[in-house]
């Protein structure tokens, strides 16, 4: 399993736990002190080798859990500081360290990372659990040819296989279609209108409004949020937003702000859906 992958199994376990309300409660608002509070309380509980060796990297080797719980109740909280940047924007690179920890302040199993790590069975078996073994019998068994296709099964088999390729060849066309619906006509310009981007010629300005070089991606996909109260944790890592003239708006996509091109819209963080949506923090 590689560093990404695990990095993305944590953080799924802990946006599931963040919905249910199930984190404790310095885990569902992170600050570099509230998450120095539950290291405490972790090792309160009490340290396994591998939780050992997490915080190790944080206040180097000690001698049994107490000494652990001593290190962090009287260090300092901003080591902590790269992970709650890295929880509030994830696009940002962080340490595998901080990966790690926050595995430990949500128990996600299997924990530390290892290179070793194999991806979870999508079946019911838990990770690190054993695969029952199939014995084969030592007795001869009489095999037993396959069943040859009747002509009904041929006809079926062959209908099936015609209406999947209309289906495909229908559902390619309708995508060419979505593509190309805005530029018909001799549209190389578009203008921001109300919550979207329309093409128009470039030569027009009855709309009276600013107009730049078309870019297809933003007229396809950027879109402003008519309802923001419609966000959920989710959505953390697929909006985009922009503080503006006193207003916070949302969007669909990355790009320019479509009032000021000089500035770009920025990936929405759970601090700014908690502020700006929520309204559960200041």
């Amino acid at each position: 399993m590689s560093g990404s992958e695990y990095r993305e199994l944590v953080l799924v376990a802990y946006d599931e736990q963040l919905a249910s309300r199930s984190l404790s409660s310095e885990m569902l608002l992170p600050t570099p002190a509230n998450i120095k509070a539950e290291i405490v309380k972790v090792c309160e509980l009490g340290l396994n080798v591998s939780d050992e060796k997490i915080l190790q990297s944080f206040v180097g080797q000690r001698s049994d859990t107490g000494a652990y719980r001593n290190a962090f109740l009287n260090g300092k909280a901003d080591p902590f500081r790269p992970l709650v940047n890295f929880l509030n924007d994830r696009s940002i690179e962080t340490n595998q360290r901080n990966i790690d920890l926050l595995a430990l302040l949500i128990d996600f199993k299997p924990r530390p990372y290892h290179p070793d790590l194999k991806m979870p069975l999508k079946s019911g078996l838990q990770a690190g659990s054993q695969v029952p073994t199939i014995k084969l019998l030592e007795s001869k068994t009489e095999i037993t040819p396959p069943e040859q296709p009747t002509p009904q099964m041929t006809i079926k088999k062959v209908l099936l296989s015609v209406a999947l390729i209309l289906i495909v060849c229908m559902a390619g066309f309708l995508f060419i279609q979505s593509r190309h619906k805005h530029y018909n006509g001799h549209g190389g310009c578009m203008i921001w209108n109300d919550d979207h981007y329309e093409p128009t010629e470039c030569n027009d300005k009855s709309s009276g409004k600013p107009f730049y070089p078309i870019n297809h991606e933003l007229v396809d996909h950027f879109k402003r949020i008519k309802d923001p109260d419609t966000l959920t944790l989710y959505s953390v890592g697929k909006v985009w937003y922009a503080k503006y003239d006193g207003r916070v708006e949302f969007f669909t996509a990355a790009g320019p702000y479509p009032f000021d091109s000089n500035r770009r819209v920025l990936p929405m963080s759970v601090h700014i859906l908690q502020k700006y949506v929520l309204h559960t923090t200041n």
